[in-house]
């Protein structure tokens, strides 16, 4: 019998979901490799959507949050948590819902955790461009690269809302700029990817090359 699991993304730091098979059915599935070239095709899709959506070409702002990859507006179910020391470790390489208060939209994104503190990536050609020119995956997530610009709105106005597992949390995203860390943060994204994409190029010397990571800190008293 076939069934249906959720297996970490690293890469993007973001649950993916997978098809997987037991008993004997695991022959009819192709192995390994097929089955690493779906969560591959899960993810790419989603991130090529949410990409191309959130330029704000379209999207839908006046939802309670983001339709799966596609954008959406101000995340307004769930308990509202005010305990600013929050214990992240089941968020960790899952997916979350994080929206900006200005401009107020929000998206569908990965987290990873570490030493305790939850952060998220933005891939500006740090990953894709390590890609095997071969793979699909390169020249869709370069177009999103062109579209992407939410980091740069988080630089102006760091206000967050994530919501995870029914519950939402405010807090304030910082980017990260600690060499020790974001050296530690791009370990575990290469790490990731080399999984979902079986090998990876050398980092790009020339741009785009650069990956941001924010910290998803508790939000300063007003």
């Amino acid at each position: 019998m076939e069934e249906f699991a959720r297996k970490p993304g690293a890469c993007f730091g973001r649950g993916t979901p997978e098809w997987r098979a037991t008993g004997n059915t695991a022959s009819n599935i192709g192995g390994q490799k097929m089955r690493n070239n779906r969560v591959a095709t899960a993810i790419i899709a989603s991130v090529l959507v949410s990409g191309l959506l959130g330029s704000g070409l379209t999207g839908c702002g006046y939802t309670d949050g983001p339709m799966g990859p596609i954008p959406g507006g101000e995340l307004r179910s769930g308990t509202l948590v005010s305990e600013p020391n929050v214990e992240w470790s089941l968020a960790d390489q899952q997916m979350i819902e994080l929206q900006l208060v200005e401009p107020l939209r929000s998206r569908t994104t990965g987290a990873m955790l570490h030493e305790g503190q939850l952060y998220v990536g933005v891939d500006l050609g740090f990953i894709y461009r390590r890609i095997p020119l071969y793979h699909p995956a390169r020249w869709m997530l370069s177009i999103i690269y062109r579209v992407k610009h939410w980091h740069e709105d988080a630089l102006l106005d760091g206000r967050v809302v994530i919501r995870f597992s029914g519950k939402r949390y405010e807090r304030q995203a910082v980017r990260v700029t600690d060499p020790e860390t974001v050296a530690a943060l791009r370990s575990k994204v290469e790490e990731g990817a080399a999984q979902v994409f079986s090998s990876l190029g050398e980092a790009p010397t020339d741009d785009p090359k650069d990956i941001w990571f924010f910290r998803m800190d508790p939000r300063p008293a007003t």
